[in-house]
Parts: structure tokens; C-alpha cells; sequence
């Protein structure tokens, strides 16, 4: 195992401020995967999960390739346990593939993104966190080259691999600001097969989604050949049947009025249109507002908050899409 480190900044007190990266390296040349975390400093499971995976790589070498790991991206954040880079609150997922010359964020952003291209690697896993009610799922880009359907199959062949249930981003509101993060530029810009790995909620380790993202990468170098076989390959317990390709939908579960929030489904149920999703109640009890369902969904999360506001997004939910990709009908691959 070979350390080194990302030099992001000089602080006002001379101290460097780097990143830190591990590498792990067979004799034998293969694929070059990245793993890497916290690029949202208050979601530190994803940091666990690297700490836990080059642990069974000092025990279990690689058979070949290399694995590089970034246990934290924002190292700043990370120690404020704040999912934003302090000195500006920028959000360092909506700043890639960066810029040298920018701000704070795009400079950082810059600094990872072209380290991690310039490696030519063959898959990038982003370990993230969504809340404490949450499914395990991955998160797939929109893939924006109409000619690029080989990257949709790679995607989408790496996400059955997962053992996980897998989401793609809705077309309709896959905005800039989304083409901005590390996977959607390594995708869309490097074309690197990338992806997200959601794994639970943020601010506290979560053994049970430390387990399930680290069964799901161990899958994936299996799959490689960069160390022995899993055979069968983990599948969680949980994993639902969707098919066709489900695709997420934000925003649309909002209150209109402050209140209490009273959830009355739980992460993983399917729900049919106009079932009550949750309901907003004020300090006598009284019902204010029923948040009720749109259309027939997978309830994939709902926030960490018992107080509302008008305007919150309180749950998220997936559908069944037959053009989850916006270029051409793609439906799951087959078992």
C-alpha cells in the first residue's frame, strides 16, 4: 500500500492542506479503479468504507491492476463535519471538472478531477450518503452524447453488478448544475464509466451501510479479476425487482405550510397514486396538510426532519421509465 496526498491550498498559518491518497497495486497490470469519499464533509460512511476496503486489500493483495482511494475529498468540511468546503460554502459536487483559476471549490474540484483522469481509469465509484431513511441504491447520470450508448450499457452492466437496486436521473430535471459533479463530468466529459454509491444517512458511521457499499465494491473487482472470485456475487438482502430502469424524481413532495411531519411510509414501500405519504399536523394535532402521492413510485428516502417549512423536500421516490436515458428506450439488462 503506497500513501500519498493532493496538495489543494496553503493556509494562513503556512499549514498545507492536502488530501490524502491511497494506493494499492498488484505486479500484474489490469484495470485502474478509483474509490474515493466525502466530497461532502458530514458523510462519513463512504470514509469508512475505503478505510475497510484497503484493509482486505493489505490482507487480500490484488491479483491485478490498481485501486486508488481518496478517504475524503473535503478534508476541510470533513473537520466541521459540514457537507459544504467552509471557505466559500461551496458545494464541491456542483464545481467539477474545476478550474485552476476559479474559486476555492473549482480549484479543489480541478485538482481531483484531473488526477483521477489522468490515471485512465476504467470505473470511478463516488461514496455518498443520502439520509438515516434510505434505501442503499446507486445513482446513474444521465449520459448527454446521444452517440455514446455503450457508456449506458457499462452503466447500467455495472449497476446490476452492484447488488444493489439502481436509480438513473430524471432526464427532465438533470439541470447544469447536476452536469457538475464528479461522476456526471467523468461520464459526460472524460467518458469514465462513473457512479454514486448512496449508501444510508450522513454524520454517523452506519456499520449496516459500511458492510453494503463494501460487498458492492468487492463485487465489482471481482468482476475485474482483481481479486478472487465472489462467487455467487453479494446481492442485499432487500434488493427490489424493478424492471424496467427506474428513474428519481425530486421535488415534488413539498409542504405548502410550516408544521410537524408525521411520515406514513417508510423507505423501500411502493406506493400506488394518491396514497398519504406524510402528513403535516401543528402543536394541537390537527391536520394541516396531507402529502399524498403523485403517481404510482418507489419511496427511496425521506429528509431527516420532524419540522417542515413551506418549500422542503421531504421525500424522494423513483418511477418506472421505459427512456430512463433520454436518447433511446433502454431497459434492464437481463438476468
Amino acid at each position: 500500500m503506497k500513501k500519498e496526498y493532493i496538495s489543494i491550498f496553503k493556509s494562513v498559518d503556512f499549514a498545507r492542506r492536502k488530501i490524502p491518497l491511497i494506493i494499492q497495486e498488484s505486479q500484474e497490470p489490469g484495470p485502474i479503479v478509483w474509490v474515493v469519499a466525502a466530497i461532502h464533509g458530514d458523510e462519513v460512511t463512504g470514509t469508512e468504507i475505503v478505510l475497510r476496503l484497503n484493509r482486505f486489500l493489505n490482507r487480500t493483495p490484488l491479483l491485478k491492476g490498481k485501486v486508488y482511494s481518496l478517504p475524503i475529498m473535503n478534508p476541510t468540511g470533513y473537520e466541521q463535519i459540514n457537507r459544504y468546503e467552509p471557505s466559500g460554502s461551496y458545494d464541491l459536487n456542483r464545481c467539477f471538472p474545476g478550474n485552476p483559476k476559479g474559486n476555492t471549490g473549482e480549484r479543489i474540484a480541478y485538482k481531483i478531477y484531473s488526477k483521477i483522469v489522468k490515471t485512465k481509469p476504467s470505473l470511478v465509484i463516488d461514496l455518498h450518503t443520502d439520509s438515516m431513511e434510505s434505501i442503499p441504491y446507486v445513482y446513474l447520470d444521465q449520459v448527454l452524447d446521444e452517440k455514446d450508448a455503450p457508456m449506458v450499457k457499462t452503466l447500467l452492466d455495472y449497476s446490476e453488478l452492484s447488488g444493489i437496486n439502481y436509480f438513473v436521473e430524471n432526464s427532465e430535471t438533470y439541470s447544469e448544475e447536476l452536469k457538475d459533479t464528479i461522476t456526471g463530468a467523468l461520464v459526460n466529459i472524460a467518458k469514465v464509466p462513473s457512479f454514486t454509491l448512496e449508501l444510508g444517512g450522513p454524520l454517523v458511521v452506519s456499520n449496516k451501510f459500511v458492510e453494503i457499499g463494501l460487498n458492492s465494491v468487492k463485487n465489482f473487482l471481482s468482476h475485474l479479476d482483481m481479486i478472487q472470485p465472489i462467487n455467487p456475487a453479494w446481492q442485499y438482502q432487500y434488493k427490489l425487482n424493478l424492471n424496467p430502469v427506474y428513474e428519481t424524481v425530486w421535488n415534488r413532495y413539498t409542504p405548502d405550510y410550516a408544521g410537524i411531519v408525521e411520515y406514513k411510509v417508510r423507505a423501500g414501500d411502493m406506493v400506488k397514486k394518491g396514497d398519504i405519504l406524510a402528513r403535516i399536523k401543528n402543536l394541537f394535532d390537527n391536520t394541516i396538510q396531507l402529502i399524498k402521492a403523485k403517481e404510482d413510485s418507489l419511496i427511496i428516502s425521506y429528509a431527516d426532519q420532524s419540522i417542515c417549512f413551506p418549500g422542503d423536500e421531504l421525500i424522494m421516490t423513483a418511477r418506472h421509465s421505459h427512456r430512463a436515458f433520454k436518447f433511446t428506450k433502454i431497459a434492464a439488462p437481463s438476468d
